[in-house]
């Protein structure tokens, strides 16, 4: 599952773009994901090609905790992520 992912997060305000990079250890996941102009790192874990992590979006003046999960099919990252402010869905492809 390793990998960085351009992503796209619909949400009430719009589409928010940014880019998540997965670092899979045996089913132990890690990485960062860059968003708003932040970076901030998460963690989860994976089996096969499905993906659930957890976090915190640091943007400024909103902290925004999160868990996602989806799956990541060749190039192609598809996914919801859940947060207080609701449930979002996610879709994003594979970088170089």
């Amino acid at each position: 599952m390793d990998g960085t992912f351009h992503v796209t997060l619909g949400t009430p305000i719009g589409p928010q773009r940014g880019t998540i990079t997965f670092v899979d250890n045996n089913g132990s996941l890690s990485g960062t994901i860059r968003a708003m102009g932040e970076t901030n790192d998460f963690t989860g874990s994976s089996n096969g090609n499905t993906f659930r992590i957890s976090g915190v979006l640091n943007a400024g003046f909103l902290r925004i905790r999160y868990t996602a999960q989806g799956t990541v099919s060749g190039n192609t990252l598809r996914g919801t992520a859940t947060t207080s402010a609701g449930v979002f869905q996610m879709s994003g492809t594979k970088t170089g």
